[in-house]
C-alpha cells in the first residue's frame, strides 16, 4: 500500500485524505517520527517548574524527557544516562542534581557530568566534554513546551501572534484547577478533524449550539494554527436556561488550535485545554485541564455546572468520533469531499499533515 498520498491546496476542489490514513498502524509510526518528534508539544505547567532544582519528567512522541528550573532558565534533557541508557529523574519534584539511578552517574542542573564514579581507568574517558542530550523548551501563559528537534525553529514562531491576541484573557495569571482523561476508541486525527469545524454543532451538539451564534461562526486558518471565533448568543430576558452570558457584544469564546494536537479554548476567564495523544491507529487519550484567573472555591455551583456541559459535549464528540472510526475500516470508503464554508480548518490540517508525511 502506497504511503504517499495526493492532497490539493484547493479546498473546492479538494478530497479528504484517504481512510488508510486513520486506520493503517505504519502511518502512526510516521506521525510519531515526523510530526510528534518535530512539533512542540505540551509536557508540563510551569507551576510545576518553581524554583531552581525543580523537575518534571514527561513522555514526549516515545521519548523520557526531564524539564528542569536552573535558576531563571528552563532546561530539558533526553532522560537517558551518557553511560548505559538509565534514566536520570523519575516523577517530579526537587533536586539540585540528577543522577542515573542505574549506576550513580550525576548531572548538573545544566546537563553538565558531574561524578562518574570509578570510571578513573578508562582510557580518553572526559567527564567535561559529556552532558545530557538537549531538547527544546519553552513557557507559554502557564503552560510549558518542548521539541525534540534542537533545529526546528523557536516556539514563538509557531504561536505568532497569539500570545498577543490572548492577552486580554490574561493566561499568564490563569492557575491550574484540574484535570479529566478520556480513552477514546478512534485515530486521533478523528478527534482532531472533529475538533476543527462547527460544520456538526447543530447535530451533534444541540445544546452547546444553543449557547453559540453558529451563523457567525467562522475558522480562521494561520501557517501552525487556526482559531475558531465562536461568539455566544444573546441571552433573552427570563431565560434562565443558558449556561453562559455574554458580557459584552464582542464577548466570544475562542478556540485555538496548535498543530497537530494541542487545543485551547478560551473564554470568560478560564481555559480549557486538550491535549490529544495518540495511543494505537484506533485509541486515543485525550487530555482535559482547566485553568481559571480566580480558581472556585470548592462546591461551586456555578463550576459544577459548568464542568457537567464540558462532560456532555465531550460524550457528545466522543460518541460520533467512534462511529466516525468504525466506518473509515469500511471496505466502501476512500474519501470524501470538504464544505467549503465550514471544513477549511479542517483542511488545513490535512495540509500540514501531507506537508511533513510526504
Amino acid at each position: 500500500m502506497p504511503r504517499h498520498f495526493a492532497f490539493s491546496p484547493d479546498i473546492a476542489t479538494a478530497s479528504t485524505i484517504p481512510a488508510r490514513l486513520y486506520t493503517d498502524p505504519v502511518y502512526l509510526e510516521l506521525e510519531q517520527e515526523r510530526i510528534f518528534g518535530r512539533t512542540w508539544q505540551l509536557a508540563a505547567r510551569t507551576e510545576q517548574l518553581e524554583g531552581t532544582g525543580a523537575f518534571v519528567v514527561a513522555d514526549v512522541a516515545g521519548e523520557s524527557i526531564v524539564i528542569v528550573r536552573d535558576g531563571t532558565q528552563l532546561r530539558a534533557f533526553h532522560n537517558i544516562c551518557l553511560h548505559r541508557a538509565g534514566p536520570v529523574a523519575t516523577g517530579c519534584g526537587r533536586r539540585q542534581t540528577l543522577q542515573c539511578r542505574y549506576h550513580g552517574w550525576t548531572y548538573a542542573l545544566d546537563g553538565s557530568l558531574k561524578r562518574a564514579p570509578e570510571m578513573e581507568g578508562t582510557a580518553h574517558f572526559r567527564p567535561e566534554e559529556m552532558r545530557l542530550l538537549p531538547v527544546q523548551v519553552a513557557a507559554f501563559g502557564p503552560l510549558v513546551l518542548v521539541n525534540l528537534d534542537t533545529k526546528a525553529p523557536p516556539l514563538a514562531h509557531f504561536l505568532e501572534d497569539i500570545p498577543a491576541r490572548t492577552a486580554h484573557f490574561g493566561l499568564d495569571a490563569m492557575r491550574y484547577v484540574q484535570s479529566k482523561r478520556w480513552t477514546v476508541a478512534c485515530n486521533w486525527k478523528v478527534y482532531v478533524d472533529n475538533y476543527l469545524e462547527g460544520y456538526h454543532l447543530p447535530v451533534v451538539h444541540p445544546g452547546l449550539n444553543k449557547e453559540l451564534d453558529y451563523d457567525q461562526y467562522r475558522v480562521e486558518p494561520h501557517r501552525w494554527w487556526s482559531l475558531q471565533h465562536a461568539p455566544l448568543r444573546p441571552v433573552r430576558a427570563g431565560d434562565d436556561t443558558r449556561t453562559y452570558t455574554p458580557r459584552d457584544a464582542a464577548d466570544e469564546a475562542q478556540y485555538y488550535w496548535l498543530f497537530p494536537n494541542l487545543m485551547l479554548n478560551v473564554y470568560q476567564g478560564q481555559m480549557q485545554l486538550n491535549l490529544v495523544l495518540p495511543d494505537g491507529p484506533d485509541r486515543t487519550t485525550v487530555v482535559y485541564d482547566w485553568y481559571a484567573t480566580e480558581p472556585p472555591a470548592a462546591g461551586d455551583a456555578q463550576w459544577a455546572k459548568l464542568l457537567a456541559f464540558s462532560d456532555e459535549i465531550q460524550e457528545e464528540d466522543i460518541t460520533i468520533c467512534e462511529a466516525v472510526q468504525r466506518n473509515l475500516r469500511s471496505r466502501v470508503y476512500e474519501r470524501g469531499r470538504y464544505s467549503a464554508t465550514r471544513e477549511n480548518g479542517v483542511h488545513h490540517f490535512h495540509g500540514l499533515l501531507h506537508e511533513f508525511l510526504q
